[in-house]
């Protein structure tokens, strides 16, 4: 079975091109990571930011394959604020010291860069 990397340019999928996208993978892949750390948190935010950051990759590859552009936007601007939610559970895990502001701080710049990306996507297209 092919792997995504091994596929010619023209089969990968159109959320794939998008550097919103590729960011949003970035923060999943840091939440995962550090997904032992985040169990216990009041509230089940850990569970919260697991789900935020994969709901807002999520609608990043689905903003991409929508065909009218007012769906692209509506659907961008949910992913905004699904990063938005991350962020702010972020600072939960921060503040109840499941993760130091050092440690925290690569996934907060990455959710700061997404956020822009998503303010611009879902006014542009």
């Amino acid at each position: 079975m092919p792997t995504l990397s091994s596929l010619p340019a023209n089969q990968v999928a159109p959320h794939e091109r998008l550097d919103a996208f590729v960011v949003a993978r970035e923060i999943v892949a840091f939440v995962a990571l550090h997904r032992g750390r985040l169990r216990g948190l009041p509230g089940e935010a850990g569970a919260q930011l697991e789900r935020a950051a994969v709901s807002a990759m999520l609608n990043v590859a689905e903003a991409a394959g929508r065909q009218a552009a007012r769906d692209r936007q509506r659907v961008f601007a949910i992913a905004r604020g699904e990063a938005c939610e991350t962020a702010a559970a972020l600072d939960v895990a921060v503040l109840f010291g499941a993760l130091t502001a050092d440690q925290a701080a690569p996934a907060r710049a990455l959710l700061d860069r997404l956020t822009r990306m998503l303010s611009r996507l879902s006014r542009r297209w």
